[in-house]
């Protein structure tokens, strides 16, 4: 397999608009600014698609996109509605008809793999529901959709329709080690595979102290008398009868299952 940059820049470049899927719940963290900066040099334009956007209330969802506007095409959907995917498909021939088809010099014509009248690439970050958009606007299971990230493996080239072809990426964009709550909040990485767990279940926490305390107090059925996440982990290992031996309380497996109630989509902003 090729390097994951290589990979990148490779679809990018093979196709005539890019799509970036992101997580409506966390729209600046699942964006990949290396990525956009290949678009723009490339010269693509770029849509951005904001997946699971049935998860998210929709003030908080035009809080988030306010400076995607400036840089592309800003369309919401969730994979499992038909209109929603009707709609990415009219804003994927409206982008293609105002832009019109890459340039393309001999070289590049001999060694293009994909062929079709409009070519899209799409690109995103482990688990943010890339295949499951992929596999909305072909009709069929053509990607493979798990709820562990990293599922899509090498590139794939996948007809959408009679005027679409669309070029699937491997969906492992690199972060950096520092990264670790950035791996977590978006699901690039599940639960059993963070360094850390706690440092991301305090994000979370935070997140919805911020957002959506109540919704958090109902789904956990606790009260939140003082905002500090150690010790609504407590509560929360207190109110599951979360115990270890010597009768303390499993604070980790509280951090588990914040993050994986998060991932898989059950705790809602």
């Amino acid at each position: 397999m090729e390097p994951h940059w290589d990979l990148i820049k490779r679809i990018i470049a093979e196709s005539d608009l890019v799509l970036e899927i992101l997580d409506a719940r966390l729209v600046e963290l699942s964006r990949n600014e290396e990525a956009e900066k290949i678009v723009e040099e490339i010269g693509r334009p770029l849509i951005f698609v904001i997946n699971k956007s049935d998860l998210v209330s929709k003030d908080i969802l035009k809080k988030q996109v306010k400076n995607l506007m400036e840089k592309g095409r800003v369309v919401f959907v969730s994979a499992k509605s038909p209109r929603d995917i009707r709609i990415l498909l009219y804003a994927i021939k409206k982008t293609f008809k105002e832009f019109g088809k890459r340039e393309t010099n001999e070289l590049d014509r001999r060694h293009r793999v994909t062929k079709g009248d409009i070519v899209v690439g799409v690109i995103g970050y482990p688990n943010v529901g890339k295949s499951s958009i992929i596999n909305a606007l072909a009709h069929k299971k053509k990607a493979k959709v798990g709820k562990k990230p990293g599922t899509t493996h090498g590139i794939h080239w996948i007809r959408a329709t009679k005027e679409i072809r669309l070029i699937d990426s491997p969906g492992v964009i690199p972060l950096s080690k520092e990264d670790e709550i950035r791996y977590g909040l978006i699901g690039a990485r599940d639960t059993e595979n963070l360094k850390n767990p706690e440092i991301v279940a305090n994000s979370l926490i935070k997140l919805f102290l911020k957002t959506n305390k109540k919704g958090f107090e109902k789904f956990y059925g606790i009260i939140i008398k003082e905002e500090n996440p150690n010790y609504i982990i407590r509560e929360i290992a207190i109110k599951k009868r979360y115990l270890i031996k010597g009768g303390n309380l499993d604070e980790n497996r509280v951090c588990s299952d914040i993050i994986r109630d998060w991932q898989q989509g059950r705790l809602r902003l």
